[in-house]
């Protein structure tokens, strides 16, 4: 990690040119010399920062998952209802994952099914994102046991996740709507 001002300004922008360049062209064409051209500098430089394509992907993917926990942290501070908190959780997600992030995520999906590397990052990722829907899932039903709060979280999980494959079809607002429906029965009930 940079330790200056301009080092950090740098690798924010390395990882956000690679975002950009992922989501357009794909894993098969994310090429570390291309990605330099593109930046105007030496491949060395790039490297000085992120020494191979794994490592940048990984980092990538990394900053990808943090940016929703951010999602869900920055609902809960609000200190809404319940409801209200939860709702716009699944609705930025939702959202999000329709966009560029579900293609973020999707490749890392599709890396994790033939490398031990991104399996892994894959499901620390999950990990952490099941425990930060954890506290909005127990503000709605707070008798729940431990199990079930997981078990809940998952069900949000799978149906958030698959959702922006669906959201093509017909009215998008009435579509996240019975989303956000949905997932607030399965928190709920």
């Amino acid at each position: 990690m940079s330790k200056t001002k301009k080092g950090n300004a740098t690798r924010c922008r390395i990882v956000a040119a690679a975002r950009k360049k992922l989501v357009r062209h794909g894993v098969e064409q994310f090429v570390m010399r291309d990605l330099a051209d593109s930046l105007q500098m030496k491949l060395g430089n790039l490297q000085y920062y992120f020494n191979t394509r794994e490592q940048l992907l990984l980092h990538l993917f990394r900053t990808e998952a943090a940016r929703d926990l951010a999602v869900i942290g920055a609902h809960e501070k609000k200190n809404n209802a319940p409801e209200v908190v939860f709702r716009a959780i699944v609705k930025d997600l939702v959202v999000r994952w329709r966009g560029d992030g579900g293609v973020v995520f999707s490749t890392l999906g599709t890396l994790a099914q033939h490398n031990a590397m991104y399996r892994k990052l894959y499901r620390d990722i999950y990990r952490d994102f099941y425990a930060a829907l954890t506290g909005p899932i127990r503000q709605l039903n707070p008798k729940l046991s431990d199990d079930e709060v997981l078990l809940r979280v998952r069900l949000v999980t799978a149906l958030v996740d698959g959702s922006p494959m669906q959201i093509q079809v017909g009215d998008t607002q009435a579509y996240l709507a019975a989303v956000q429906a949905e997932a607030e029965l399965i928190a709920c009930r």
